[in-house]
């Protein structure tokens, strides 16, 4: 099991995560109502998940937080599509 001692501190906007081979960001996070949606590094316009009160299963199916320096495909760090070239 993963130590989450630090999680509120950890999770913000602009945080970078990775789960299942994706990559995301951190676009909202509502801690009062344990609210935290990544948008996910695709090409899709609005690719976003809510994981409501489950970072725990979050880390426990093998998410993690990235190096925030990593640079994403399609989105960027805002998670905002990236210009189409």
């Amino acid at each position: 099991m993963t130590d989450n001692s630090n999680i509120d501190k950890d999770f913000n906007i602009g945080t970078k995560v990775f789960l299942d081979n994706e990559y995301g960001v951190i676009i909202d996070l509502k801690i009062h109502e344990l609210s935290t949606v990544i948008r996910w590094d695709t090409p899709k316009e609005n690719d976003i998940e809510d994981w409501c009160s489950m970072w725990q299963p979050f880390f426990d199916i093998g998410g993690k937080i990235i190096n925030q320096n990593h640079q994403f495909k399609y989105i960027n760090d805002d998670g905002s599509l990236k210009d189409k070239i």
